[in-house]
């Protein structure tokens, strides 16, 4: 996740029935491969956060004006237990914030380490 991929938005979903709008991130990366990792992870989340505090999101979603903005994470690899602990830590500031952060596998289970 370098660069320009850095400040993508992997995906944006509006549900107004429940008045949430949901950021997708998509974390395609190994935690064994990249030594930036959750520099990177973390640089998308802020990147994600301003969109919404900036209230671009607003201009290219005004339909999302007003709903509860929720920024998921969908992890390929299983996070680490230090992830764990940066994801841990975000979303309870986030939630302080007013937001939520969210996160799991991509599709129905994380994929092994073997598998690569």
């Amino acid at each position: 996740m370098r660069d320009e991929r850095l400040k993508l938005i992997d995906s944006i979903v509006i549900d107004s029935d429940f008045g949430i709008c949901t950021l997708n991130i998509v974390d395609p990366l190994s935690w064994t491969e990249d030594e930036n990792h959750l520099a990177d992870l973390q640089a998308k989340i802020n990147n994600s956060l301003q969109y919404v505090e900036s209230s671009e999101i607003y201009i290219d979603y005004p339909v999302s004006r007003g709903l509860d903005m929720v920024i998921h994470i969908q992890f390929i690899y299983a996070p680490n237990e230090e992830a764990n602990r940066f994801l841990e830590e975000a979303q309870n500031v986030l939630g302080d914030a007013g937001y939520e952060l969210s996160f799991g596998p991509l599709g129905s289970d994380y994929a092994s380490e073997a598998d690569e």
